[in-house]
């Protein structure tokens, strides 16, 4: 019997459907309680929280929990595998760009801008030592977890209810970040939705059909805010600290590991068509992308090694790359 819920976390619409015959409120128990405890600890709103924490103390050694080390790890390899472009050290431009409160509050009003342009990416600014387990970061600079952890969140509390829990099938969408399991059926895949960003009728969506992997979903249309100095978004590029300029709008990738894919989805929407495309073809072989432009352009970038359990439905005019 399959059992849904949803509920709200880190500013997102979460969705779970799990196949178990064990009733929804034991089932939400891990749930909520994982998502609950991740923004607890990785909050940059929450002034109680370690990522707060690490905040205030810029420029000294702080030491962490498992958790915290274990994302500031994972942040540091994806940061080496986009060549930079991926960096959770981005804090002080998402505040300088008026991102200073949880989007529903800074959707309310005009952003008052008193610094709008932030100073030229200087470089590595996080030091993690594993085995001390601490960290330091650039005097003056601060992190920002966004995606990463809401993509860590939804796949930790994905293993949690396989193992733990012996879920058989489920579903766990965060806010467009996707994992899935065991088929929707014994002989059916997910279908899982993805809005086309140029039209507003839901039926013309894309329609992506897998048993078991991962899909994530980066936008730049969608948390956006006026301030003083223009329109923003939360795509910060790590060379201007700013919000990024590219051409593309819109990215879904699909594949196996759900942090990747919503890392490369950011890093496709930041770097654009020309200098994305080849890094994440060179860097990320087994996963897939799907890619709208500024101009309506539709592009699937497949990849160059290995073969995926997945098919579409609803692609029209897309190039393949």
């Amino acid at each position: 019997m399959f059992r849904d819920f949803t509920f709200r976390a880190m500013n997102s619409h979460i969705q779970v459907l799990l196949e178990s015959e064990k009733s929804t409120a034991e089932l939400e128990i891990p749930v909520l309680d994982g998502f609950d405890l991740a923004e607890q600890r990785f909050s940059r709103f929450l002034p109680t929280s370690e990522c707060s924490y690490l905040n205030a103390r810029s420029g000294q050694l702080s030491f962490v929990s498992d958790s915290m080390l274990e994302v500031l790890e994972l942040a540091r390899h994806y940061k080496e595998q986009t060549n930079g472009a991926f960096d959770i050290c981005v804090g002080h431009a998402m505040e300088q760009a008026g991102y200073r409160q949880s989007f529903e509050r800074i959707q309310e009003r005009m952003m008052e801008l008193e610094q709008p342009n932030s100073p030229p990416y200087l470089g590595m600014a996080l030091q993690v030592d594993p085995w001390m387990k601490s960290v330091r970061l650039l005097a003056g600079d601060k992190v920002d977890f966004g995606g990463i952890v809401k993509s860590w969140t939804a796949q930790q509390v994905a293993n949690r209810l396989r193992t733990d829990w012996r879920v058989r099938r489920g579903f766990i969408n965060a806010g467009g970040d996707v994992t899935v399991w065991g088929g929707a059926a014994v002989n059916e895949p997910w279908c899982i939705g993805i809005a086309n960003p140029f039209e507003t009728d839901p039926s013309k969506e894309v329609t992506l059909q897998l048993r078991t992997g991962a899909v994530a979903t980066s936008s730049i249309l969608r948390r956006r805010w006026l301030t003083n100095a223009g329109e923003m978004h939360h795509l910060i590029n790590t060379r201007t600290m700013r919000p990024s300029l590219s051409s593309v709008v819109q990215c879904t990738v699909v594949g196996q590991d759900l942090i990747a894919c919503e890392v490369w989805a950011k890093v496709l929407c930041m770097l654009g068509m020309e200098e994305g495309v080849p890094l994440f073809q060179r860097r990320s072989q087994d996963m897939e992308a799907l890619i709208y432009t500024s101009v309506g352009d539709v592009f699937q970038v497949k990849p160059l090694l290995g073969s995926m359990e997945h098919s579409w439905t609803g692609l029209k005019g897309e190039r393949s790359l």
